[in-house]
């Protein structure tokens, strides 16, 4: 039930676009912002899974994971 905030940050130019995923699943997306924050409230097991933050512009695309498991 506890809340977990994930962070993720960018820079560019152009300013690239900035994507959450839980596996295929879009969460979260926003073109521009230096950073983009996925806020996930009152967390249980079924939230577990691997995260990945996706940052891509014309010059290419960068993404880190990270795996959250709820007990």
């Amino acid at each position: 039930g506890a809340q977990v905030h994930l962070g993720c940050s960018a820079e560019g130019r152009p300013a690239p676009l900035l994507t959450w995923f839980r596996g295929p699943q879009v969460l979260l997306e926003e073109a521009g912002p230096p950073s983009l924050g996925l806020h996930l409230a009152q967390v249980s097991p079924q939230d577990s899974g691997t995260y990945t933050c996706v940052a891509e512009n014309r010059h290419g695309r960068h993404n880190r994971s990270l795996e959250l498991q709820v007990a």
